[in-house]
Order: structure tokens, then C-alpha cells, then sequence
């Protein structure tokens, strides 16, 4: 009976280890997939972080591309760079939404998914380089458009600058060139041909200067012209007088004289018929060559 019992006993004992052992392992099995779910969440909080933050680059890389999306900020041909840029980033819109929706309990897929991650990883590394390229290059280009735009801005300047000298030269070659009329002076004739201070006598009035030397004037034949203004401001003029312009009008003259000019200093006459009647007072001489006023002179009859 003894032994009967021992042996029940131990049999008993026998299936209460077995028991416990199943017990335990059961207990095991259930701590791993808790670890491995625990850790299979952290890779997706991981992958989830790491896709963020792809998303987040991939939208600065277009972001130095487009000018914030609104125009495009180089002068290459890089729309097919954007076109890649935002189907990569489709990509990472794509795994976000499918890492949301996959269980911890999928490790074959979380761990493809995390490839899939590294992959474009690498990918978002070949676009940087490839943009930071572009900018570098654009950045040269701006910087030789400057310079450019110095040289010209530069060249320009001394254009008009030399211009102006050429400008101011030729008004000064001109106001050079310019006669002038010197020892202006108006003399009363009587019949005889001999000065008179009545003006009831007076038949012709002489008018008599020197153009003075100028090496710089032209050389030539030169038209004179005068003009012999009355106390009241009446010009004296013959039937069927001319005109000649100065300062862009034309105006009558009362004489003209041409005459050969060779630089050096020359004495002018000319003569005025008076068939008028003449007012006692001041009178006015002008005298003109080539449009300019060369000389003027005032007398008393």
C-alpha cells in the first residue's frame, strides 16, 4: 500500500513540474510578443518620425526650387527635377499613411516598410546634391550678371561722360570758331561824302568794322549781315528786303556784305542809302555772320 502511494504521489508530483513548465513557457511566450509588439511600435514611432522629417526636407528642396511654389527661381531646366521631387514625396505621403494602418504584430511588413524608408533616404540625398548644385550654379550666374551689369552700368557712364566732353568740346569749338566784330562804327554822310551832324543833311550813313583774327573759324567766303534800328524800334529796310535766321527765326536785314575771310583780321564797309526820314535819337547797329550775333553799336543822329 506503501507504494502505491509513493508512486501516486510522485506521478502527481511528475504532473504538477509538467504543468508548471507548460505554465511557464506560456508566461514567456506572452512577455516576447509583448516585447516584440513594444519594440515593433517603436519602429514604427521611428519610421513615423524619420518619414516626418523626409517630408519636411522634400518640401524644402522644392521649396529653394520654386521660390515657396510659387515661380521658379532658376533659368535651368529643372521642371523634371520637380516633377521627381514631388512623386517622391507622393511616396513618403504613401508609407506614412500605410505605417498608420499596419499592425505592430506585422513585423514582415513594418520591416519592409523600413527599407522602403532607407530607399528614399537615399533618394532625398541625390536631390540635395543635385539642388545644392543648381543654387551654386545659379549663384555663380547672379554673380556674373552683377558683374555684367557693372561693366555696362560702368561703360555706359564713361559713354555719357565722354559724350558730354565731346558736347562741351564742340560748343566750345563752336563758341571758338565764332567771328567777332570789333571798332563798330557809324558815320553820317552829307552829299559830298563828307561827315555831317545835321541829320536834314544826312544822305548816307557808313557803317564801317573789323572782323576780328581767328585762326579757329572756317576760312571762306562770309555773308555780313546788319541790322539799323530807329529810335522807335522800327528796323530800316529797303523794298523787297531779305531775311536770315538766327536762333531759329527768320528776321529781315537792312544790309549785307559778303566777303572773303581768311582767319586773319579784316576791315568791312558797308553803306546805307538814306531815303527814309530820320528821327533825332539813338539808333542801334547789330551785326551778324552764320546765324550768330557777332557785334553791336550805338549812335545818335
Amino acid at each position: 500500500m506503501k507504494v502505491k502511494y509513493v508512486v501516486l504521489g510522485a506521478v502527481l508530483l511528475i504532473l504538477a513540474l509538467i504543468g508548471g513548465f507548460w505554465l511557464m513557457l506560456d508566461r514567456e511566450r506572452e512577455q516576447f510578443e509583448r516585447e516584440k509588439e513594444e519594440l515593433a511600435l517603436l519602429q514604427k514611432e521611428a519610421m513615423q518620425e524619420e518619414l516626418d522629417n523626409l517630408s519636411d526636407e522634400y518640401e524644402h528642396q522644392y521649396n529653394k526650387l520654386t521660390l515657396n511654389g510659387r515661380e521658379t527661381s532658376f533659368n535651368l531646366t529643372n521642371d523634371s527635377l520637380i516633377r521627381q521631387l514631388n512623386g517622391e514625396r507622393a511616396k513618403v505621403d504613401r508609407l506614412l499613411e500605410e505605417l498608420n494602418q499596419v499592425k505592430t504584430t506585422n513585423a514582415a511588413r513594418i520591416a519592409q516598410l523600413s527599407r522602403e524608408v532607407g530607399t528614399l533616404r537615399k533618394v532625398l540625398k541625390t536631390y540635395v546634391v543635385q539642388i545644392d548644385s543648381l543654387h551654386a550654379a545659379n549663384q555663380r550666374l547672379r554673380e556674373e550678371n552683377k558683374a555684367v551689369k557693372a561693366d555696362f552700368q560702368r561703360a555706359t557712364s564713361e559713354v555719357r561722360q565722354l559724350a558730354s566732353q565731346r558736347s562741351e568740346l564742340a560748343d566750345k569749338v563752336t563758341l571758338a570758331a565764332k567771328l567777332d566784330a570789333t571798332a563798330i562804327h557809324v558815320a553820317p554822310l552829307d552829299k559830298k561824302g563828307k561827315v555831317t551832324k545835321k541829320i536834314g543833311r544826312v544822305e548816307t550813313l557808313q557803317v564801317s568794322f573789323r572782323v576780328a583774327k581767328n585762326i579757329t573759324a572756317e576760312v571762306g567766303v562770309k555773308t555780313f549781315y546788319a541790322r539799323l534800328v530807329m529810335p522807335n524800334d522800327e528796323v530800316m529796310l529797303k523794298a523787297g528786303a531779305g531775311n536770315f535766321s538766327f536762333e531759329g527765326k527768320s528776321i529781315p536785314f537792312s544790309m549785307r556784305r559778303e566777303v572773303e575771310y581768311n582767319g586773319e583780321e579784316t576791315p568791312i564797309v558797308m553803306y546805307w542809302n538814306v531815303e527814309e526820314a530820320l528821327q533825332p535819337g539813338a539808333y542801334r547797329l547789330m551785326l551778324f555772320e552764320s546765324g550768330n550775333l557777332i557785334g553791336s553799336h550805338t549812335f545818335s543822329l
